[in-house]
């Protein structure tokens, strides 16, 4: 960015109050609760020009995703630490096995691993 006053470009910018000055812009409103601020600081190194930015969350406006997506991806994230946890070849074969012959026969999930044993 270059200095509104004098042109050059050695304008910082820091993010407070209470952050560390290398905080990014983006990271600091995302840390921010409704009805908080944040100051973006800008000075110029050359001339002495600054500038502060108050920059208050009015509103956290949060959706909740499908819960029918949100269990599937719960699943698929237990099941891949599972494998992954897996150092038996055999195993991992023998599931891997199990997994194409059920998707040849058209089927979705097994009944035997739609609940928890």
């Amino acid at each position: 960015m270059e200095c509104p006053d004098c042109g050059e470009p050695y304008v910082s910018r820091e993010v407070g109050p209470g952050r560390p000055p290398s905080t990014p812009l983006a990271n600091a409103i995302l840390d921010t609760e409704q009805g908080e601020e944040v100051i973006l600081h800008r000075q110029c190194w050359t001339c002495g020009w600054s500038e502060d930015r108050h920059i208050e969350v009015a509103a956290i406006e949060t959706e909740h995703g499908d819960p029918e997506i949100v269990d599937r991806q719960q699943r698929l994230s237990e099941l891949v630490g599972l494998l992954e946890g897996t150092e038996d070849t055999e195993t991992l074969e023998s599931v891997l096995q199990y997994v194409r012959q059920h998707q040849s026969e058209g089927g979705s999930v097994p009944p035997s691993l739609e609940e928890d044993p």
